[in-house]
């Protein structure tokens, strides 16, 4: 492993290897993440995110997806147009945003590939549940950023690494699908090496805002 898939930096040590996965760690912007030899294949990825019981009806999971949906509401307005970047099968975050009033489209690479997005702009972009699932962050969040328009948001949810020392035994590491793992350090690294600024609102949220860069 040559370089962070999170920053780029090449500070990188080996910081856990478990039965036969291999996490790296950054130095420089705290991320950990799996080696990419470990990765499961497209087939079996799908598969598995076809488990997930993310059903439009299920009030469990919408009450669940206003944890980032109400800090984020926070700050834009019903006239903004937004984006449910990789919704999944069943994008119930861009339902709720619907029926409060907003108009959003939805992404997903598996699910709905709609290739037309990246020629727009929106005012705010949400991720639920999604960074933790990125093979390429860096060039990911490249993508987001030309996909945000001037002044716009985009929010975050994932679990936060906490201490080093529980990641061994973190039932979010279990996931075959979860490769990249953050700390807040991480996102205020990735904020930074953009015209972001970040804010962390709530447990496991963070919020970015590209501002002008006059």
């Amino acid at each position: 492993m040559d370089n962070c898939i999170v920053c780029k930096s090449k500070c990188l040590d080996i910081f856990l290897k478990v039965n036969d996965l291999t996490y790296w760690k950054c130095r420089f912007c705290e991320a950990k993440f799996l080696d990419k030899k470990n990765y499961i294949s497209y087939n079996e990825e799908k598969k598995h995110y076809l488990k997930h019981n993310n059903s439009l009806s299920d009030q469990g999971y919408r009450d669940f997806l206003q944890c980032l949906i109400n800090p984020l509401k926070d700050k834009i307005s019903n006239n903004d147009f937004g984006l449910d970047y990789g919704c999944g099968y069943a994008p119930a975050l861009a339902d709720i945003f619907k029926k409060d009033g907003f108009n959003i489209d939805v992404y997903d690479p598996f699910f709905f590939p709609n290739q037309n997005i990246f020629l727009k702009k929106f005012k705010f972009i949400a991720c639920s549940e999604v960074v933790e699932h990125l093979f390429k962050p860096y060039e990911e969040f490249i993508k987001i950023d030309n996909l945000m328009d001037l002044n716009a948001w985009f929010g975050v949810m994932t679990s936060f690494m906490t201490e080093d020392f529980l990641f061994k035994s973190w039932h979010y590491r279990r996931d075959p699908t979860h490769v990249v793992f953050y700390k807040k350090k991480t996102f205020k690294v990735i904020a930074s090496q953009r015209r972001w600024k970040v804010l962390f609102p709530s447990k496991n949220i963070a919020l970015f805002n590209k501002i002008d860069p006059s």
